[in-house]
């Protein structure tokens, strides 16, 4: 009957050697390369390094329309004369907006604006606005719009990590092609979506360091100015860019079709989506991230240095003294 082996019993052999002896300083040095390398590995490879300490989170923001805006239109009257049936063209300015000291002080620029409109819709039904819609709406007269600066002021809060709240100051510079018919009435119709420019990274409070990213105030106070240069796209656009980030439109379609009715409307389509914004990485996330990276070097580091330890030990490059039991004596 053949002889099956069906239990066996490990032999355990005990090393000792001295504490200032070549073996124990290898040893010591093996078991400080298995921590050191993980650590240089996660310095070099990682993402959430020291070199790089910002991460980029996608979020909606959350809009809301402050009802204050600025509109500037540079007009063409046509006159005809019919003695010899040529057209003369006189430029002229019309101002909209919501700037009370603004509107007193130019207000026979701005006898021409009769309202504005503002909806929005929500398709997830997460309480979020996924589309926003601006209407102004002008008198109709012998006029037609040659160009015109369009200024929205809007709150988009980021509420991923902290309330943040960049600057959303929504501008759009158009110059509305003629073509052969002047428009008189109609509708100019900007279709845009809602983008983030991000300088710095956001800095949000965590335990240990209360410290929250600053944003500087951009709109004009309609209440005591009434200069007209201060509402100017490049001026403001300059103020906008001393922020760390800020909220701003871009323009993907125009178009420009007249209407039977009585009024030129002016319509912006806003499409609001997920936008990147970089945070600053806590210590805490940080020494999160770094955990991670770290356990899986070092598993790895661990049992290639140990396996080279056990070499050097099996081939008597480097010697202990083995620890013999008594009972192995006798």
């Amino acid at each position: 009957m053949k002889y099956i082996p069906i239990h066996t019993q490990n032999t355990v052999i005990t090393y000792k050697n001295a504490l200032c002896s070549a073996a124990t300083f290898i040893v010591l040095i093996l078991i400080i390369l298995s921590v050191m390398i993980p650590v240089l590995l996660v310095s070099i490879l990682s993402p959430y390094s020291s070199i790089a300490e910002s991460r980029v989170l996608y979020e909606q923001p959350k809009v809301r329309f402050q009802f204050q805006y600025f509109f500037l239109a540079e007009l063409a009257e046509v006159e005809v004369e019919e003695s010899n049936s040529t057209d003369n063209t006189t430029e002229r300015w019309m101002i909209c907006s919501t700037m009370p000291r603004l509107n007193a002080h130019l207000q026979h620029f701005t006898h021409q604006c009769e309202g504005v409109q503002f909806w929005t819709k929500d398709f997830e039904n997460d309480g979020v606005t996924d589309r926003a819609h601006f209407q102004l709406q002008l008198m109709t007269e012998p006029t037609f719009i040659k160009k015109f600066d369009l200024l929205l002021f809007f709150e988009a809060k980021l509420t991923h990590k902290c309330d943040l709240l960049p600057p959303a100051l929504l501008m759009q510079s158009l110059t509305v092609p003629i073509g052969d018919t002047p428009l008189y009435n109609g509708l100019i119709l900007l279709k845009t979506e809602l983008k983030h420019k991000q300088y710095i990274e956001y800095s949000c409070p965590f335990p240990g360091r209360n410290l929250k990213t600053e944003f500087h105030d951009v709109l004009p106070n309609g209440n005591t100015s009434s200069n007209l240069k201060e509402f100017a796209i490049e001026s403001i656009l300059d103020e906008l860019k001393i922020n760390p980030g800020f909220f701003q439109l871009s323009l993907e379609e125009t178009y420009v079709r007249p209407e039977p009715n009585p009024h030129l409307r002016i319509q912006v389509d806003i499409k609001i989506s997920q936008v990147p914004v970089r945070y600053h990485l806590s210590i805490w996330e940080r020494l999160g991230q770094f955990w991670l990276y770290f356990a899986s070097f070092f598993g790895i580091s661990f049992y290639v240095l140990n396996k080279i330890k056990d070499y050097l030990f099996s081939h008597q490059i480097i010697r202990s003294w083995e620890i013999i039991p008594w009972k192995k004596l006798y």
